[in-house]
C-alpha cells in the first residue's frame, strides 16, 4: 500500500475521495446553522417533478410519519431512527442545505473556466434540466434510445465529474466510463458538487484546505437531481453509480427522498457503489476521533465523523439509519417491497445493488488508501473487488491508484458496465 501520511497530515485530508495539493482563496468560517436552515426544500421539486415545498412538511419528520405509507403500498410501519427539525437529522446533527437558491455550492458560475486540483482543464458548459439550478456535466450519445436507463455517475470528495473521465494527462487515452458508456448508447450525466465552492478556511492544520465537503453540503444537489431527472425522463430508469464520499451521498440522497415520500426507488434500476465508506473510513481518527467534539470543525472534520472509524468500526448516527441493525437498512428495495423498516413501498421495484473495492491483501496493510472491504460491502449487494490499480496516473500523478481502481482500472469499469447497462 502507497502510505502516504505526511500528506494526509499536510493537507488534512478527508474521507475517502480527493485532495487538492493546494486551495485558493475563500471566505472563511465553516457552515453553521445561521441562514441554513430556512428550507427544508430538496431542491424545488419532488421525483414526479412537482413542485415540492420541502424535505418534510411537518417538523420533527423526514417525510411524514413513519408508519403512514405515505411511500406507497401497504406503509407497514417500521422504526425510523431519522427525523427533520429545522432542516437537521436528529440523530446526525448534521444541517443540510436543502435550499438549493441560498446553497453556495448550487451555482454554474465560473464553471466554463475550472480546473481540477492537479491543474487540469475541468470546464464545461453546466446541463440543462428542469428545476435544477445547480452544476451537472451530460454526456450524450449519438442517438437517445428510450429503452435503456438513464446513467447518472456521482463523484467522490474533492473532485469534480473528471473521476469518470479519459485522464488527459493519459498518454494512451484509455477511455473510462463516461467514455465507455456514451460509446454504447446511453445518455449519462454527472453530478458536481462544487468542491471549489466551500466557504471554510484553509490554513494546513484545523482548516480544510483540500475543500472538503460533508453529506449536509452535497446531499441535497444530489437529491434536486435526481428529482429533475426523473421529470426529465419519466418512463426511463435510472442507473446511478456512485464512488468514495459519492457512495454514501448517493445512498443519504436516495434515504431522504423515499423518507418524504417520494418514491425514488420506484425510478432506479441498478446502482453501483465504488471505494465506499460504508462502515467507516481511515481518516476519521486524525479529523474526528470523538464525534461529539471532532479534532477538525470544518466541512473535513464533520464529514469524516459522519464515517465512523474504518479501523475500530462502532456504528456512527449518521450510518445509523442507512445501515440499520445488522445491516437490514442497507440495501433497501431489493427484494422491491422493503425499505427503511417499511414494507410495501417500493412499487415492486428490485433495485440491484453492487458494490466494488480495491482487494484486501490475505496479509500485510490495506491497498485502499481510505477504505476496505469490510467497510465497502453491503448486505444484499453483490460485494465484487479489483486487485489492478488506476494505471492512468489520474489525480495527482496517480496518488491514490488503489482507490480509483475500483472505477478507473480495466476490472472496473467492466464492472461499471455490467452494472449499469442493465
Amino acid at each position: 500500500m502507497r502510505r502516504t501520511a505526511p500528506i494526509f497530515t499536510l493537507l488534512s485530508f478527508v474521507t475517502f475521495a480527493l485532495v487538492p495539493l493546494a486551495a485558493g482563496s475563500l471566505a472563511t468560517g465553516c457552515l453553521s446553522d445561521s441562514g441554513d436552515t430556512a428550507d427544508a426544500g430538496d431542491g424545488g421539486t419532488t421525483a414526479d417533478g412537482s413542485s415540492s415545498g420541502g424535505d418534510s412538511s411537518t417538523p420533527g419528520s423526514d417525510g411524514g410519519d413513519p408508519g403512514d405509507g405515505s411511500t406507497g403500498g401497504d406503509g407497514q410501519a417500521g422504526d425510523d431512527p431519522t427525523a427533520n427539525q429545522n432542516n437537521k437529522d436528529s440523530t446526525t446533527d448534521i444541517t443540510y442545505l436543502d435550499d438549493l437558491s441560498k446553497h453556495p455550492g448550487c451555482t454554474t458560475a465560473g464553471l466554463d473556466a475550472r480546473v481540477a486540483v492537479d491543474g487540469t482543464a475541468a470546464g464545461y458548459t453546466a446541463a440543462a434540466l428542469p428545476n435544477f439550478p445547480c452544476a451537472a456535466k451530460e454526456y450524450a450519445p449519438a442517438t437517445d434510445d428510450p429503452k435503456k436507463p438513464i446513467i447518472l455517475l456521482v463523484h467522490g470528495n474533492s473532485s469534480t465529474p473528471l473521476d469518470w473521465e479519459t485522464y488527459s494527462g493519459d498518454t494512451n487515452k484509455t477511455p473510462m466510463i463516461a467514455e465507455t458508456l456514451v460509446a454504447d448508447g446511453y445518455h449519462v450525466y454527472a453530478a458536481d458538487f462544487r468542491y471549489d465552492k466551500v466557504p471554510d478556511p484553509t490554513d494546513t492544520t484545523t482548516g480544510n484546505p483540500a475543500k472538503n465537503f460533508d453529506h449536509g453540503w452535497a446531499t441535497p444537489i444530489l437529491q434536486g437531481l435526481v428529482a429533475s431527472l426523473v421529470q426529465k425522463y419519466p418512463n426511463q430508469k435510472i442507473n446511478m453509480a456512485g464512488f468514495s464520499l459519492g457512495t454514501t451521498i448517493i445512498r443519504d440522497a436516495l434515504r431522504r427522498m423515499q423518507r418524504a415520500g417520494k418514491h425514488p426507488f420506484e425510478h432506479v434500476h441498478s446502482l453501483l457503489l465504488a471505494s465506499g465508506a460504508n462502515h467507516g473510513v481511515s481518516t476519521f481518527a486524525s479529523l474526528c476521533n470523538d464525534v461529539n467534539n471532532p479534532a477538525n470543525k470544518t466541512l473535513r472534520g464533520l464529514v469524516a465523523c459522519q464515517l465512523g472509524n474504518r479501523d475500530a468500526y462502532d456504528p456512527v448516527p449518521f450510518l445509523i439509519p442507512l445501515n440499520g441493525d445488522s445491516g437490514s437498512f442497507e440495501t433497501p428495495c431489493a427484494d422491491g417491497n422493503t425499505a427503511f423498516g417499511q414494507r410495501g413501498v417500493c412499487g415492486g421495484n428490485k433495485v440491484v445493488y453492487t458494490t466494488v473495492v480495491f482487494q484486501d491483501p490475505p496479509s500485510g496493510p490495506l491497498q485502499d488508501e481510505f477504505v476496505s472491504q469490510t467497510s465497502a460491502k453491503l448486505a444484499g449487494a453483490d460485494n465484487k473487488t479489483v486487485d489492478q490499480v488506476d494505471s492512468t496516473k489520474y489525480f495527482i500523478n496517480g496518488l491514490f491508484q488503489h482507490h480509483y481502481g475500483a472505477i478507473r482500472s480495466a476490472e472496473g469499469i467492466a464492472i461499471a458496465k455490467a452494472a449499469l447497462e442493465q
